[in-house]
């Protein structure tokens, strides 16, 4: 998680999330697997463990089962400091292959306001480009961002999100006051790594993913300026919220390296 540049934005830090037994079973929708995962691996009796992308499995019943609804009621305000997070080896790894999940499969698209956060943002977010991010890793070199939590899949704590690891074509079209940019069109891709959390988050607190924040924008992405998502997006375009649309994308569009 962050704390976004924007200052009506106030994030809660990524916490790791609680240790699970590996003798209980998985509940139906949760997490069972995935890169980094340490739970439980086996689903309660009717339900299969099945891989979504390289950072996460899910608990699904049966093959053709739709994926787990995206919204999810959030967890309290996390308090602790990013820094909480697991100590993990650092290693740098090339792209992984990835399934266009979570929701539905690829191609979806939706109404999406942007904004950005950093170190250097005036809340302090220094872990939009270190394995402290919610998703456990970074990019270098990479376009990285953060989602709104009824697209990451998971609130403050809970770990790994579906949205982890998926991969965003983001296309900027208009201002906060609906003015077109002077950059408008300009498109990046950008890779999940990182939760915007909906508590204390208006542009990030949609009900589900039909709902939207006061933008009229069903999703947000946070861009992280330090892998430079956010000036190649908005360049110079004068602002630091814009509101466009946001395509799932195969990663095979994505350029970068993933380091954990």
């Amino acid at each position: 998680m962050h704390r976004s540049a924007v200052a009506i934005l106030l994030a809660g830090a990524a916490i790791a999330c609680p240790a699970v037994s590996a003798a209980a079973a998985v509940q139906p929708w949760g997490q069972c697997g995935g890169i980094n995962w340490t739970g439980g691996t086996t689903c309660t009796s009717g339900w299969t463990c099945q891989v979504q992308n390289p950072y996460y499995s899910q608990c699904l019943q049966g093959a053709s089962a739709p994926s787990q609804p995206a919204s999810s009621s959030a967890a309290p305000s996390a308090t602790k400091p990013a820094s909480s997070a697991p100590p993990r080896s650092t290693t740098t790894s090339s792209k992984p292959a990835q399934s266009t999940t979570p929701a539905s499969g690829g191609g979806l698209t939706y109404k999406a306001s942007f904004t950005h956060y950093g170190a250097g943002d005036s809340f302090g977010s220094p872990n939009c480009n270190t394995n402290t991010a919610a998703c456990f890793f970074y990019t270098q070199p990479g376009f990285s961002a953060a989602v709104s939590q009824n697209l990451y899949g998971a609130g403050p704590g809970q770990g790994q999100g579906p949205a982890c690891g998926t991969c965003w074509k983001l296309t900027g079209q208009t201002d906060s006051s609906g003015n077109k940019l002077s950059n408008a069109g300009t498109s990046v891709v950008v890779m999940i790594n990182n939760l915007c959390p909906a508590d204390g988050n208006p542009l990030c607190s949609q009900q589900g993913l039909t709902g939207t924040n006061q933008y009229g924008a069903n999703v947000n992405f946070d861009l992280c300026s330090d892998s430079g998502a956010s000036a190649a997006f908005f360049g110079n375009s004068g602002v630091g919220l814009a509101i466009g649309t946001a395509t799932q994308v195969d990663c095979s569009q994505w350029n970068g390296v993933v380091v954990h």
